[in-house]
């Protein structure tokens, strides 16, 4: 996208975003170690002055793909600054870009609330004549020099997030009990990378490590009846193709994966697995939208719970239909290849925000399990159907 077009999409949002403070620049490309201007603008749109302190120097954090720093810009003029009612002014802001710093950089003023530029860093590029236009400010003085910069290397991008549903719920069918699930998923591979480069499916490549565990709150002891550990490695692309001017999104996952109870002996349960899961998205993806992710597996090295299949099936059949930012259903059905034997787990999601007016994060969520296997230890039994309340931390 040309840097102009994404510098005043930028600028649009931060207008509507604070009417009253705007930064510009009269050119989108600089040379690294180049003296540049900024344009600083401030619009009163009210009927009464407004008045903005401007500091000398101004500090402005400059960032790029693999750096950032603190940049100081000196105005032309700084302090009181008085803007009369449907008046605007403009101060100019002189520095000096980091000398080793290339590629597209983000200037963001500190201290004041405004917006952020985009600029190209190229050697030998040209600035453009710096644009002039009359405002209500006083006379112009000549800047001091800006003073030299140094560039910090950035830390890598954070490579871990959620892979299914964080939560813990209590419930109390058949005693006090509570369930909870932790899972994330690290990428393996950097996008910005050589590698990726090359090969560029490697940056979708995952590990995860997911937990579920029931807790048996109305024993003495209080112990945890059993728990499923899931590591998997998998390749995820969940928008591999888009239909109906993207309304329909179609995905794919795919890797082998292991689930244990990590017990001994007798209540000793493993299997490890090859999986696909196509992924439909139908609506908006952020907003109000249907969902289908059908997990579909097999069985290896099953010798301690050969009939696991029998209860579960080969398929986790995932569907939903909601809205992220409002309320959202989901369930997962097993049907187990003997007739009689299946589950289904089904959920409620609403975000705490909305029913705290802002004051809580989360979800509240609630929980239905019934049929077998919700644990692995009890995959044979039918136990009670359970209904669970509680918190998600992340969906």
């Amino acid at each position: 996208m040309n840097v102009r077009v994404v510098l005043g999409v930028l600028l649009m949002h931060a207008c509507i975003a604070n009417a009253d403070i705007v930064i510009s620049s009269p050119t989108a490309r600089a040379a690294p170690g180049a003296n540049v201007e900024l344009d600083l603008t401030i619009t009163n749109d009210k009927n009464e002055p407004l008045v903005v302190d401007l500091p000398t120097p101004l500090r402005v954090r400059f960032e790029n793909a693999t750096a950032v720093s603190t940049l100081d810009f000196t105005p032309e003029r700084s302090g009181r600054i008085e803007v009369a009612p449907r008046e605007f002014a403009r101060v100019k802001l002189t520095g000096t870009l980091p000398a080793q710093a290339e590629g597209m950089a983000i200037l963001s003023p500190a201290g004041i609330e405004t917006n952020h530029v985009l600029v190209q860093l190229e050697a030998g590029a040209q600035a453009a004549s710096p644009v002039i236009e009359a405002n209500t400010s006083t006379p112009q003085t000549t800047p001091a020099a800006a003073s030299p910069s140094v560039l910090v290397d950035k830390p890598p991008p954070l490579a871990v997030s959620v892979y299914e549903p964080v939560y813990f719920l209590i419930g109390g069918d058949g005693g006090l009990n509570a369930k909870f699930n932790l899972s994330f998923r690290y990428r393996l591979f950097e996008d910005h990378g050589k590698l990726a480069a090359k090969l560029p499916w490697i940056d979708d490549l995952y590990l995860s490590f997911s937990q579920t565990s029931l807790w048996d709150l109305g024993d003495l002891s209080k112990p945890f009846r059993d728990s499923s550990y899931r590591p998997r490695l998998f390749y995820a692309n969940y928008d591999l193709a888009r239909l109906w001017d993207g309304r329909i999104r179609v995905g794919v996952e795919g890797g082998a994966g292991h689930e244990s109870n990590g017990k001994e002996g007798d209540e000793s349960r493993s299997y490890n697995m090859f999986y696909v899961r196509p992924t439909f998205t139908a609506g908006d993806p952020d907003g109000l939208r249907f969902y289908f992710a059908p997990l579909i597996h097999d069985y290896k090295a099953d010798d301690e719970n050969p009939d696991l299949k029998d209860y579960r099936g080969y398929v986790d059949w995932l569907f939903g239909v909601g809205s992220k930012g409002g309320l959202d259903f989901w369930a997962t059905v097993r049907k187990g290849q003997r007739s009689t034997y299946g589950s289904i787990e089904a959920n409620a999601s609403y975000p705490l925000s909305k029913l705290s007016g802002g004051n809580l994060t989360g979800w509240l969520m609630l929980q239905y399990f019934g049929g077998y296997g919700e644990s692995l230890l009890d995959y044979r039994s039918k136990l009670d159907s359970q209904w669970r309340l509680g918190i998600a931390v992340a969906l």
